[in-house]
C-alpha cells in the first residue's frame, strides 16, 4: 500500500513527519545506499518518545526504503498534504534535509540536486535555497592571502 494512501487523514504535523522521513530515506539512496549512520541521523531528527514510536518511525523508513517513487513524486505528496500549505513546515523539511545531507561531512551533488527539487516542489527555491547558498558559498569561501 501507498504511503500516503496509510497516512492522508492524518495531521498536518504527522503529515510532515511523514514527508520528513520518507524525503530524508530518498535523499540518502541518493547514493545507492542507506547506512544505520543515516538511519540514526533521522531518528534524531525525529525523538521517539516511545519504542512505539520509534517502531513506526523505522517501519516508514522501511516502507520508504522499498519505495520505487522518486522524490519528486514524494515531495508533491508532501504538498498536497500539507492542507493549509504551511510555510513553516515545508522549511523545516527543506532545512532537515539540508542538515542530514551534511551529517555524514560528505555534501553530494546528487544530494544537492534533490533538496533544490523538492524546494522548487514546495515553492520555497527562491528565499530558503538563497540562504542556504549564501551559507554554502560563505563555508567555501577562498582562505585570504596573508597581508
Amino acid at each position: 500500500m501507498d504511503i500516503w494512501e496509510i497516512h492522508r487523514s492524518e495531521t498536518d504535523q504527522t503529515i510532515c513527519m511523514v514527508g520528513i522521513i520518507v524525503l530524508s530515506v530518498k535523499l540518502c539512496l541518493a547514493d545507492g545506499h542507506f547506512s544505520e549512520l543515516e538511519k540514526d541521523e533521522i531518528l534524531k531528527v525525529l525523538p521517539c518518545h516511545s519504542e512505539s514510536e520509534k517502531r513506526s518511525v523505522l517501519k516508514i523508513m522501511e516502507l520508504a526504503e522499498k519505495d520505487k517513487q522518486d522524490v519528486e513524486y514524494h515531495a508533491e505528496r508532501v504538498k498536497k498534504y500539507v492542507r493549509n500549505q504551511e510555510k513553516d513546515l515545508l522549511e523545516f523539511i527543506i532545512a532537515v534535509l539540508y542538515k542530514l545531507a551534511h551529517s555524514d561531512h560528505v555534501y553530494d551533488e546528487r544530494e544537492d540536486v534533490l533538496i533544490r527539487k523538492v524546494a522548487i516542489i514546495f515553492d520555497l527555491e527562491e528565499s530558503l535555497m538563497n540562504k542556504f547558498l549564501n551559507t554554502k558559498q560563505k563555508t567555501y569561501a577562498q582562505p585570504r592571502a596573508n597581508t
